[in-house]
């Protein structure tokens, strides 16, 4: 299979998991010290329109920034080595923490990259870490309907969807994945 590279301009589905199934985040610390570092390595390149961290896998649906230049993979790297470091020394661990180096999928329709913000958002009242995605502390759903300050793009993911109750629900209605099957990364 042909690698995917990062483009300026370009959206993408963006995942990794645990190696092993062991638990990538065992903690709210957990996560909110990944999506601090997130935003140091990520938002400066990319804008985020859709994510979700679960205890074993995470989910970013984002668009390169068109003014994002050089090594576009290594903000990448740096977010899953500075998370993995620090996840290893706080839980006196050694060793690869990912399961991947960076798995990735470009989103080449509109319908498609709708589809993929709901799947994301979505994704832990799918696997049933939630009754109703607004619960989750760790996905974009709260922060995509929020008027305050976010990491989400969720002016222009709004805009996507029209109106606010639009979005609101889109994000609710269950998404058919056979129509999204090739962007979908999991294994």
């Amino acid at each position: 299979m042909k690698t995917t590279l990062l483009e300026p301009g370009k959206y993408y589905h963006i995942y990794n998991r645990a190696k092993n199934g062991d638990p990538l985040f065992e903690d709210e610390e957990a996560c909110r010290f990944f999506l601090k570092l997130y935003q140091a390595h990520i938002c400066p390149i990319a804008e985020t329109y859709a994510y979700c961290l679960l205890s074993d896998h995470l989910h970013f649906l984002i668009r390169i920034r068109e003014d994002a230049a050089g090594s576009l993979y290594k903000p990448f790297a740096l977010l899953f080595n500075s998370y993995s470091k620090g996840h290893n020394r706080h839980n006196e661990k050694d060793g690869k923490l990912f399961k991947f180096k960076l798995k990735r999928k470009e989103i080449r329709t509109t319908p498609g990259l709708l589809e993929m913000i709901r799947y994301v958002n979505q994704n832990p009242w799918r696997h049933g870490a939630i009754e109703h995605p607004a619960n989750y502390r760790f996905s974009s759903f709260r922060a995509t309907m929020t008027t305050g300050p976010t990491m989400v793009a969720k002016e222009i993911v709004q805009s996507y969807f029209g109106t606010r109750e639009n979005l609101t629900t889109n994000l609710l209605t269950l998404v058919d994945e056979s129509a999204i099957k090739p962007l979908l990364l999991e294994d």
